[in-house]
């Protein structure tokens, strides 16, 4: 039995409902910033670059600033304040937009690792499998309804500046019920400064350069959406890829936490390698169009969902208790840059031809899973 399951689902549920708001802006910023203020598509790619690439030095910062200020508190914080993404819709210029994104997804990022810690805090080393698995299936399912009730009101015709302005409530809510968990309070000599850098466990440093390796591969879903609808010529055969994805992510994000499935081989396994498969397989099977798009899309949720709940959990163990809000940010700063600089490469690959994207992003999650097998060979980790 989980020593404090109340807490863990306070935490998990602050999460939902934060997805179940801010994953509407995100859907919605490209038509608001590109068709309906008319901002050119390089300056998006700009934008999402900033946002993405500057926005993992806020989760690292983040993390620092849990172990030194209180988790909970720097947590609350980041998390009221992605609240401001309601405005995006009444934005008249794209700067506006972009500025209203930006502070929010960045506020996002500064939230998470502290948020990470705080579940971590809450319970014991062999039930953080299962822990983050709650928390990866609530956050998923959030996104899952934010882009169901966002393709509905879009076909209702409902006014874009009000569907935007109701993603408050959600993220009200999910500030509300973070600052309810008893969790998270600052404390005497934590954070990592140079001292504690030099001092992290090394394999902590290996699990951060393989998230990296793996953010090459963890592509925005945009692509096999985009391959989608160029096999299908169908635009709703499109976005049912995305929801295969996050269906996929949800259900074995829960399972995965479930099983007490060894972290490392999990994450090798389940994670980095079922990842390189996945992406394999959208170069290989496209032309089949959704008999082998939709099988790929599962299986990459399922990939996604490994490294959410196995990556965490091993950092969690790794660092010492007063410091592992700054382990957070290092994972989250990892993947972060993987991801900008993965989406920069396939975009340029995809230009060339589709499946020299998918093969690059094949390759760089067989390094990640590789740098985890070469841990587990060391077999220090896994007695």
């Amino acid at each position: 039995m989980m020593r404090n399951r109340g807490e863990v689902l306070k935490i998990s549920f602050s999460a939902f409902f934060a997805d179940l708001g801010y994953q509407t802006a995100v859907v919605m910023f490209p038509l608001v910033f590109v068709i309906i203020l008319g901002a050119p598509v390089w300056l998006y790619g700009v934008a999402e670059a900033v946002n993405y690439g500057l926005g993992s030095l806020i989760g690292f910062l983040g993390g620092l600033l849990g172990d030194v200020y209180g988790r909970k508190r720097i947590a609350v914080i980041g998390n009221a304040v992605i609240t401001v993404v309601a405005l995006l819709g009444f934005s008249r210029y794209w700067w506006e937009a972009w500025l209203i994104f930006l502070v929010g997804w960045w506020t996002r990022n500064l939230r998470t690792p502290p948020r990470r810690a705080m579940l971590s805090e809450v319970t014991e080393p062999g039930e953080r499998s299962e822990a983050f698995g709650i928390l990866h299936a609530l956050d998923i399912a959030g996104a899952v309804l934010a882009i169901t009730y966002t393709a509905v009101l879009l076909y209702l015709r409902f006014p874009i500046e009000y569907l935007l302005a109701v993603t408050a409530i959600p993220l009200v809510i999910s500030t509300l019920i973070l600052s309810m968990v008893n969790a998270g309070r600052a404390r005497a000599g934590a954070g990592l400064g140079a001292t504690g850098l030099r001092a992290t466990h090394r394999f902590v440093w290996l699990i951060v350069l393989s998230t990296f390796f793996f953010g090459f591969s963890q592509y925005s879903f945009g692509f096999p959406v985009i391959t989608t609808a160029e096999f299908t010529h169908e635009d709703y055969l499109a976005v049912v890829t995305y929801g295969m994805f996050l269906t996929a992510s949800a259900v074995f994000g829960y399972v995965f936490g479930r099983l007490r499935i060894n972290e490392y081989g999990g994450l090798a396994f389940l994670g980095y390698l079922l990842g390189s498969l996945a992406s394999l397989g959208f170069a290989l099977l496209a032309p089949l169009g959704v008999l082998g798009l939709y099988p790929m899309a599962f299986m990459l949720g399922m990939a996604v969902a490994a490294t959410e709940v196995f990556e965490p959990t091993i950092i969690s163990k790794l660092m010492p208790s007063e410091s592992v809000g700054s382990g957070m940010g290092l994972l989250t700063f990892g993947r972060s840059v993987g991801v900008f600089l993965g989406n920069v490469i396939m975009g340029a690959l995809y230009q060339l031809h589709y499946a020299y994207a998918y093969y690059f992003a094949s390759a760089s999650s067989l390094v990640a899973f590789t740098i985890v097998l070469a841990v587990i060979m060391r077999g220090s980790l896994t007695r």
